[in-house]
């Protein structure tokens, strides 16, 4: 169709006006003058008719020959038809005049043009053929037969309000008001029976030029070459016309128009048909067509209505076919395509409805076949704002290409809609879909928006089969994601089915489903076992879709059911490619089966962690997450969970080899990377509040770590199979415990304890700790078979010591080395202790270190009870007894029971060598000390160090006090050689030769004795004596052995060998004649007296001249 436009002043406007200004233009003329006009161009057909008839006569003559007429003539007949058409001039370039051989005149006129008085054109012809009626012309009358006509130009405008103005010409004339159909059959009616024209019987139009113009929508249409016919027969009138559109198609459109009516009645039937006429085109024609506004196709078929005998506009039926083509409103509409479509329908203008028995549509998408009802509204304009109507569709079958692999047949489906041609909206108020014994209900709308489609649907179905869902879903959907659901749903009895769809022109569209299920049996990984009998409810919004199980179980291979009622399956974004899945778990089941699931790969956590199904027993309740691609041959990297678990009544015997480890309540953690369970327990009865941790790494696998905090009693160590001499420990404290636990090795664990709460004993060093105070404890080692420790220490309150342990196979005592142990300030020693069997006390090794005797305790000469005797073997680098005096190189054997008995060699401060013997007569332990160089022994105690030779022994008792030894000396042969204190009591006496001898081989003295108590700072001498040929000597008073001084006093008896007759009288050592002495100061430079008058006055009264001898207490 090619767009025309009419003039704003129908005398003036060129053709190609604006059809809507045409439409303003002001129309005052009168009816009447219109049909003036078309009567006059009638009649001046009709009297050219009459005037050619007159040549006719005269044409007998020249029958078989064509004849032109002359000029004068040419002018005279230009002026006859002028007068003869009524208010009109009549011109024409040529005419010509013939007598067929039939005897039928024929006139023809060339350029005929008939214009108003006002010089408008009203008619132009290319050519002007007429026939006469033979009656007529029988009768002396020239009347018009037969009229053919060439080149016309026929305007014809249809009004806002639905009436037509028609017209010869380029323009329409001016009219006061146009003609209805009915108006338009009664003019003709009255032209065809005038007088002039009622002999007419065939009227023939080619080669017509139509110009039609819609006010209604704005367009026009120009038809060139057009041709019409009129034919009479009696008082049936018919017309006929075919012509072809110009437009800017691919295809060219012909149309083809029928009208049938009676003479004299208003009754009337028209008809046209048409082939490839575009569907815009063909909407604006008539409201019966409306709905094919937004066909953007090639339509072929017919339209056959009446014209009732009232003069109103009867039921229009209608044929369509419509070819290939696309749905779209408007150029900014996204256009949807069809292969093809058909409809039969009629159109009731009394009840403005359209009645539909088939409309078929076939499309990559869809192919239906619809009957049902639409009405029309808002049709004041002639055309309808809307159609709103019920259809029934049958043979629906929904086969996207490419979408689906086979089409969907639906059984039956019904729709009521509402379709709102400006702006193009179509609203389906309900759309009913019933197929395979299921209903889908569903509404929504799709509107021409000025920058696209606006779309929004919505569904609800009572229940739906997964298998039917599959086949609706498109296959290139979200292809991942359905292909998950075809794989993956085995069965589910789908219920309460919500969708809706939401798109906005240039926005992201947004979706909404949701759904119940029942009796689901779906797999949601492709190593993990399905979900059985699940039920729940599914909700996709947006981008987002989550599936919730309100009921269900899986079953792994060992252990049963795992409830996961609470479970959510979530995909945050079904865009993203491949779509990532979030299993949110909620599990209940005993803690075998909940092992045997993460076990399973791509979990793998007890393979991960070195460890087998039968880790533990328990019920365990989890929660947590698993996240992973939906994708094919998924690597197990890929999968991320984190799962938190309560395990209830657990009990183990793997986790800690030869151990059974009970909780009633542990809480448990995984992921990738560790696994941890934490809470309260015990282990053989032992109480213990830990962490579990394992590493999941390929470096960690096999290997975990336990931490915490375990109770120390007696009861406890036992039952660790870590036995201690009884009475050694009592009392409950807490210790911080780590365990290492390595796959087919035996558990590393570190015991750490402020002892708090904890009493220690240690009898052989005499060594406690009350519960009331603290200390630093730590153990290390292997919970192997038998335990092994490699480190052990113990820092309290006078007492430190750090070493190892090894135990024996039933749990004893093997072997305990300790490095330095430090007790009371009077040990500082390795100590090797050597178990010696179940209930009996391990033997005591101190290969080294010091013993200071004089801080011992008491208690320390305890050994053991129950246990029996304890070896002791020591080797000692010092014994220190004194300040002053130690024994060095210690060596000696001792049992250690209820007393210590043993013998010993030593050095004195590492000079003079010793023999010694400890006996114990109960918890008191007496030495007997000897030595073959008692004057090396005095010498280096530092007594007397100008002493040589002779035999000592020495005995030595522990006093009262601790510290204090009781002691007696005897020593025999012994010389003495430089002693200053000596040799200034020599001189002090004048003992000359004495005094010589003792500078010279020394002063011989046969027999010593002395009875003394040794302290820590002092040495009180009792009573002693020693005796020689030269002389004889006692002795008591108090030497300090820190200062290193004096206060003795005695009696010196020279010439001891005779004078010696008075000891009877005296003490030993004491002659009849001798010399009371003092002896005061350093022994390196002693201050002398001498009493003379002593040496008269006989032995048994020398008493009045000293002091008494010093006690203990002193």
């Amino acid at each position: 169709m090619k767009p025309a436009q009419t003039p704003d002043d129908p005398k003036e406007a060129p053709v190609n006006q604006p059809v809507d200004e045409a439409v303003d233009t002001p129309a005052p003329a009168a009816p009447r003058k219109r049909r003036r006009l078309l009567r006059a161009g009638l009649w001046g057909c009709g009297c050219m008719g009459l005037l050619l008839i007159a040549l006719v006569i005269v044409a007998l003559l020249l029958i078989g020959r064509e004849m032109a007429v002359p000029a004068w003539m040419h002018s005279r007949l230009e002026a006859r038809l002028s007068t003869m058409v009524p208010g009109a001039e009549v011109r024409f370039e040529g005419i010509n005049f013939e007598v067929s051989s039939g005897l039928k005149p024929r006139v023809l006129l060339q350029g005929v043009e008939i214009d108003g008085k006002d010089g408008r054109p009203i008619l132009a012809l290319g050519e002007l053929e007429t026939g006469l009626a033979a009656r007529p012309f029988l009768d002396g009358k020239m009347r018009l037969g037969k009229l053919r006509v060439s080149g016309a130009e026929l305007f014809v405008r249809r009004r806002a309000d639905g009436t037509f103005d028609l017209a010869f010409g380029a323009s329409l004339p001016e009219v006061e008001q146009a003609a209805s159909p009915a108006e338009l059959i009664a003019n003709l009616d009255r032209l065809m029976q005038s007088d002039e024209l009622r002999h007419l019987r065939d009227v023939t139009a080619e080669a017509m030029i139509l110009r039609f113009e819609d006010a209604r929508v704005g367009r026009a249409w120009t038809v060139d070459g057009g041709r019409v016919s009129l034919t009479r027969e009696g008082d049936d009138l018919r017309i006929r016309g075919d012509m072809a559109l110009l437009g800017g198609h691919q295809y060219v459109t012909t149309v083809e128009t029928n009208f049938e009516s009676k003479i004299g009645e208003t009754a009337a039937r028209f008809g046209m048909s048409f082939e490839d006429m575009p569907g815009p085109d063909i909407a604006v024609q008539s409201a019966a067509v409306a709905w094919l506004e937004a066909v953007q196709a090639p339509i072929s078929g017919a339209l056959r209505g009446s014209v009732t005998p009232e003069g109103d506009l009867g039921p229009i039926s209608g044929t369509l076919q419509i070819a290939e083509g696309v749905i779209q409103p408007t150029a900014e509409t996204k256009p949807v395509p069809f292969r093809s479509a058909r409809s039969y329908f009629t159109f009731d203008p009394v009840s403005q409805s359209l009645s539909f028995d088939e409309l078929t549509v076939d499309s990559n998408w869809v192919s239906l076949k619809a009957e049902g009802k639409a009405v029309l509204q808002g049709l004041e304009a002639g055309i309808p704002e809307a159609f709103q109507g019920q259809f029934t569709l049958t043979d629906l079958t929904a086969a996207p290409e490419g979408l689906v692999p086979e089409p969907v047949s639906v059984d039956r489906a019904a729709m009521s809609f509402r379709l709102t041609l400006d702006p193009f909206e179509l609203h389906m108020g309900e759309l009913t879909l019933e197929a395979e014994g299921q209903t889908l209900v569903a509404n929504g709308r799709a509107r021409a928006a000025e920058d696209g489609w606006a779309l929004s649907v919505s569904a609800q179905a009572a229940s739906l089969d997964p298998k039917a869902v599959l086949r609706l879903w498109p296959e290139e959907f979200r292809v991942k994601n359905r292909k998950w659901v075809a794989e993956n749903i085995y069965h589910a009895d789908i219920r309460n089915g919500h969708f809706a769809y939401r798109k906005m022109p240039g926005q992201e569209h947004d979706i909404f489903a949701s759904f119940e299920f029942q009796d689901a049996n779906v797999r949601y990984s492709r190593h993990l076992p399905p979900i059985e009998a699940g039920m729940g409810h599914g909700v996709l919004e947006g981008k987002r879709f989550a599936v919730t199980g309100d009921g269900g179980y899986i079953t792994p291979p060992e252990g049963g059911r795992i409830d996961i009622t609470g479970t959510t399956f979530v995909i945050p974004d079904i865009t993203i490619k491949p779509a990532p899945a979030e299993v949110n778990l909620v599990a209940r089941s005993n803690l075998t089966a909940a092992l045997s699931l993460l076990n399973l790969p791509p979990l793998s956590v007890l393979d991960k962690a070195g460890r087998d199904l039968d880790l533990a027993t328990g019920q365990v309740a989890a929660t947590g997450q698993l996240r992973m691609p939906l994708k094919k041959k998924l690597p197990p990297e890929m999968v991320r969970y984190e799962i938190e678990a309560l395990l209830a009544g657990m009990e183990s015997t793997t986790l800690v080899p030869e151990k059974t480890l009970r909780a009633e309540r542990l809480e448990l953690s995984v992921d990738n990377d560790r696994l941890v369970i934490i809470g309260p327990g015990t282990v053989d009865g032992v109480p213990f509040d830990a962490v579990y941790e394992s590493g999941l790494s390929k470096e960690e696998r096999g290997k975990a770590q336990v931490y915490g905090t375990v109770d120390i009693t007696p009861e406890a160590l036992e039952a660790l199979n870590i036995t201690l001499p009884k009475g050694t420990l009592r009392g409950a404290g807490e210790g911080r415990m780590t365990l290492l636990l390595e796959k087919d090795q035996p558990p590393l664990f570190e015991l750490t304890s402020d002892l708090a709460g904890l009493g220690l004993s240690v009898p052989p060093l005499g060594w406690s700790l009350p519960q009331s105070r603290e200390g630093e404890f730590s153990i290390r080692g292997a919970l192997s078979k038998p335990v092994r420790v490699d480190a052990l220490s113990l820092r309290a309150p006078g007492l430190s010591a750090a070493g190892r342990l090894t135990l024996a196979a039933d749990g004893g005592l093997q072997s305990a080395r300790f490095d330095r142990v430090q007790a009371g300030g009077w040990l500082d020693a390795p100590v090797i202790l050597t178990g010696r069997g179940k209930g009996r006390a391990p033997a005591v090794n101190l290969p080294g270190g010091t013993v200071d005797l004089s801080r011992r305790p008491a208690s320390a000469n305890g050994g053991s009870t129950a246990g029996g005797s304890t070896p002791l073997e020591v080797k000692l680098d010092r014994l220190r007894i004194s300040d002053g005096i130690s024994l060095t190189g210690l060596t000696g054997r001792f049992n250690a029971g209820v007393g210590l008995n043993g013998d010993f060699t030593a050095r004195v401060n590492g000079a003079a060598a010793i023999t010694g013997r400890v006996a114990s007569a109960g918890s008191r332990a007496s030495y007997e000390i000897r030595s073959e160089d008692a004057g090396g022994v005095f010498k280096a105690a530092g007594l007397l160090k100008q002493a040589r030779d002779g035999d000592m022994l020495l005995r030595l008792s522990p006093a009262t006090q601790q510290g204090y030894y009781d002691g007696t000396l005897q020593v025999s042969n012994t010389r003495v050689t430089e002693v200053p204190a000596l040799a200034s009591l020599l001189h002090a006496v004048s003992v000359v030769g004495v005094l010589e001898q003792m500078a010279g081989g020394g002063i011989m003295f046969s027999d010593v004795e002395a009875k003394f108590r040794l302290t820590p700072e002092q040495l009180l001498l009792q009573k002693s004596s020693a005796v020689g040929a030269s002389m004889g000597i006692s002795m008591d008073g108090i030497f300090n052995l820190k200062s290193g001084t004096m206060d003795f006093q005695g009696v010196l008896s020279p010439v001891y060998m005779f004078n010696g007759i008075g000891a009877i009288l005296t003490r030993k050592g004491e002659g009849l004649i001798g010399f009371n002495y003092l002896l005061k100061g350093s022994a390196e430079n002693p201050r002398v007296q001498v009493n003379p008058l002593s040496l008269f006055t006989p032995g048994m009264f020398r008493e009045i001249f000293r002091r008494p001898p010093p006690q203990v207490g002193q």
